[in-house]
């Protein structure tokens, strides 16, 4: 959901807090519900980069990583049509133990107005997909239209 300046998006999963962490620190973790390819080098200032579909890559670096508690990364896409350069804006997943696994917390901030709405979409599809992979089942289709493709 978009709040103010900010995308934020909350749900439970049914696992721990280091299986989800190694969700986003993992390349091939990773690649099972976001990404094609990766390169991830999990430590403050090690770099963070995915090939989300063919040709589209977002890159940053991690900024924070207290495992298995929180992440802080820098983001942005090497496509200049998001108007979004590489370590541009940031995300944050706090990830907080409950009964039956885990709470994700995922801020995404410093988005600029016209890219909010194509970031809420997207990590409302990849936190589906996410949530999927946790649970052992089939995950939501992959997206495959670039972005110059959808909807507005």
């Amino acid at each position: 959901m978009i709040r103010g300046e900010r995308v934020e998006h909350e749900l439970e999963l049914p696992a721990a807090p280091s299986d989800v962490f190694a969700m986003f620190t993992q390349p091939e973790r990773l690649c099972r519900w976001i990404g094609i390819s990766a390169e991830l080098q999990p430590q403050p200032g090690g770099r963070f980069r995915f090939e989300i579909m063919p040709g589209q890559f977002c890159e940053g670096e991690y900024l924070v990583v207290e495992p298995p508690r929180r992440l802080v990364f820098s983001w942005g896409w090497t496509d200049p049509w998001f108007n979004l350069p590489p370590g541009f804006s940031r995300v944050e997943v706090t990830l907080e133990p409950i009964l039956g696994g885990t709470r994700l917390r995922l801020v995404h901030d410093q988005l600029p107005g016209e890219v909010r709405a194509i970031h809420d979409e997207g990590w409302t599809l990849f936190l589906a997909r996410l949530a999927a992979v946790v649970a052992g089942v089939e995950p939501p289709a992959y997206p495959t239209a670039r972005p110059e493709e959808l909807p507005s």
